[in-house]
C-alpha cells in the first residue's frame, strides 16, 4: 500500500485530457464473436516464433530480425493503414545508442481519428548471463512473447472492422533496459498534446502456479480508476467467473508507467503478481515451462481486444456504407501541393501527423476545391479529415 501511494504521488502526472469512458453493461455480440475468434493456436505459434530467435536483447544483432518480422506481419493486415518505425536512442552507459525501433501499426478512426486508443507490449527479451549480447540465449516466452502475441491477435481481428477512434497496436523495444522505447514515445506524445484516451499494456500472462485458477491482476494508479472501471466491466460482463483484482507489482515495472507518467490513463493486466513466472530473464523462459497455461494467455488477449473495441467505439456500419461523402485528393503521394475536391462542398480540412498532432487546418464556405501547400511537411504518412456539407471523410496522404 505504501508503494502504491508513493506511485500515485510521485509517478503519475496530471491527466493531459479528461474523457468519459463507456459503461459496459451487456455484451456486444460483434465484440463477443471477435473475442471467441482469438486463437490459442495462433498465440502459441507467435510465442514459438519469437522464441526461435536466439535472443531478443535490444543490444544484440538478432533484434533487427524481430523488428523486420513484426513490420511484415502487420503490413499483411488489410485494415492497418500504416506501419511506423519509431526511432529512439538508448543513452545508457555500456549499451549501443542505436537499436531496433518501436513498431507501431495504426488503424485510423472514422469519426474522431484525433483521439487514440493504444495497446502495446514489449518485444525485447533479457538474459544477462554473458557480456556478449549476441551469444546469450534469451527466448523470452512469458516475458514477453505472450504480450506480443496478445497484441497481434487483437490487431488481426479488430483490423477487420471500423472504429470511431484511432487504434495503435504498439510493439516496444528496450523495455528491459528501463522502459526506454515506450518512455521516449509517450513523452513525444505528451509534448505534441496527442489525445490518448487510454493505454492497455500486455506483459506476462502465460504462467499459472499449479493448483491456481485462471485470474488477472490489474496494475494501475488510483488516478486512472475511471479507465479501470470500464476495464473491470469488460472483464465481469464477458468473463463473469474469472477473478479480477487491482494489485501492485512487488518488483519491476512495465510500459504502462511510461504513459501514466506522461499524463495518460494506463492499465497493466498481469498474471499473479505474487506468483509470476520464476523463469523469466533466463534460458528457461520457454513454452511449456514458463508459459504453462495458454488458456490464460487467450483470455488475457480476449479481454484486451474487448477493452480496446469498447473504448475505440466499434462502428457496426459496413465500410462501403460509412463513406458518407465523395472526396478526391491528388496527387497522392505528393511533395509540394495537394488538391482536395468534394462534390458536396467543403467545410473543414484538418491534417494530422502520426503523433496525432494537428499540423494544418482550413475552414471553407462550401467551395468544391481546396489547395494545400505541403512543401513544409516532413516525408511520411498523414491523416486528412475532410468535412463536407453531407458528412466526413478520412483520407490517407503520403508526402514524399
Amino acid at each position: 500500500m505504501i508503494l502504491s501511494l508513493g506511485v500515485d504521488t510521485f509517478a503519475q502526472a496530471p491527466h493531459l485530457f479528461e474523457h468519459d469512458y463507456p459503461s459496459v453493461t451487456e455484451e456486444n455480440p460483434t465484440i463477443r464473436a471477435l473475442m471467441d475468434s482469438v486463437s490459442v493456436d495462433g498465440i502459441e505459434a507467435t510465442i514459438a516464433h519469437l522464441c526461435s530467435y536466439y535472443n531478443r536483447r535490444c543490444d544484440s544483432r538478432h533484434i533487427y530480425d524481430v523488428q523486420d518480422w513484426l513490420v511484415a506481419r502487420y503490413n499483411s493486415l488489410e485494415g492497418i493503414d500504416t506501419v511506423v518505425l519509431h526511432d529512439f536512442k538508448i543513452h545508457k552507459e555500456g549499451y549501443p545508442e542505436e537499436t531496433a525501433d518501436n513498431v507501431l501499426a495504426i488503424q485510423w478512426g472514422t469519426t474522431t481519428p484525433e483521439e487514440f486508443v493504444i495497446c502495446g507490449a514489449h518485444y525485447d527479451s533479457w538474459n544477462g548471463d554473458t557480456t556478449d549480447p549476441d551469444t546469450v540465449r534469451a527466448p523470452g516466452a512469458d516475458d514477453n512473447a505472450t504480450g506480443v502475441a496478445g497484441i497481434w491477435e487483437t490487431a488481426r481481428l479488430l483490423s477487420r472492422h471500423k472504429f470511431d477512434r484511432t487504434i495503435i497496436y504498439a510493439n516496444w523495444n528496450a523495455e528491459e533496459l528501463g522502459l526506454i522505447g515506450s518512455a521516449v514515445y509517450a513523452k513525444e506524445c505528451a509534448d505534441n498534446l496527442m489525445d490518448i484516451v487510454g493505454y492497455f499494456n500486455m506483459d506476462m500472462n502465460g504462467y499459472l502456479r499449479e493448483g491456481s485458477e485462471i485470474h488477472m491482476d490489474v496494475v494501475y494508479v488510483n488516478q486512472d480508476s475511471l479507465l479501470a472501471k470500464m476495464f473491470f466491466e469488460v472483464c465481469h460482463i464477458y468473463f463473469p467467473d474469472m477473478p479480477v483484482r487491482q494489485n501492485w507489482m512487488p518488483h519491476g515495472d512495465s510500459d504502462f508507467s511510461s504513459f501514466n507518467r506522461n499524463g495518460y490513463a494506463a492499465l497493466h493486466p498481469f498474471e499473479d503478481v505474487w506468483a509470476s513466472s520464476p523463469y523469466i530473464h533466463t534460458r528457461q523462459d520457454v513454452l511449456g515451462l514458463s508459459v504453462n497455461n495458454l488458456a490464460q494467455s487467450r483470455q488475457f488477449a480476449q479481454i484486451n481486444l474487448g477493452a480496446v473495441a469498447h473504448l475505440a467505439g466499434l462502428n457496426n456500419t459496413a465500410v462501403e456504407e460509412n463513406k458518407t461523402t465523395s472526396v478526391a485528393m491528388y496527387p497522392n503521394p505528393t511533395k509540394d501541393v495537394v488538391q482536395i475536391l468534394a462534390e458536396d462542398g467543403l467545410r473543414h480540412v484538418v491534417i494530422y501527423n502520426l503523433l496525432g498532432q494537428q499540423i494544418e487546418a482550413k475552414s471553407l464556405n462550401g467551395e468544391n476545391r481546396c489547395t494545400i501547400c505541403t512543401s513544409g511537411f516532413a516525408p511520411g504518412v498523414y491523416l486528412v479529415k475532410v468535412s463536407t456539407i453531407k458528412g466526413v471523410s478520412n483520407q490517407r496522404l503520403v508526402i514524399k
